[in-house]
């Protein structure tokens, strides 16, 4: 019993940790996610009906966002990467990047993340965002407490 008692309590401690600092649903599939830190959030994509976990979308600290049933509309500061492109969870907060992301929610997880269009700068989003028809009711709204 006291084997049993050893074991479970690793386990229970590691479950109680498995929780988001901030969660958010947009729309459909779309939820806003930061796992460690506020500056962490990241535009994910989740299927109700499956147990996998949130992928990561935008890969960014997101720091507005707007949306409506077609399209998510996203403004981040730039991730910093090592000299292989792994994101060492900093960001420039002097660069923002610019994120369309169009809403399908019969996708696969893997293809949110290729769907996406940007990282952009403002002019290239701007003109990407006319281009595929984003309607200029999607505002940007700053996001509580981060």
């Amino acid at each position: 019993m006291k084997t049993v008692i050893s074991l479970l309590l690793p386990l229970l401690t590691l479950l109680q940790s498995c929780g988001f600092v901030y969660e958010r649903h947009l729309t459909g599939n779309y939820y806003l996610i930061a796992v460690d830190t506020k500056d962490d959030m990241d535009v994910c994509y989740h299927r109700q009906n499956d147990d996998a976990s949130y992928i990561g979308i935008t890969d960014a600290s997101v720091y507005e966002v707007g949306h409506d049933d077609n399209f998510i509309l996203v403004k981040a500061y730039r991730a910093l990467r090592d000299s292989t492109g792994i994101c060492l969870h900093r960001y420039d907060k002097n660069t923002t990047e610019y994120y369309i992301i169009p809403v399908n929610n019969e996708q696969e997880s893997w293809e949110a993340q290729e769907n996406k269009f940007g990282p952009f700068s403002r002019k290239d989003f701007e003109d990407k965002r006319k281009k595929i028809g984003v309607s200029d009711d999607i505002t940007f709204r700053k996001l509580i407490n981060k």
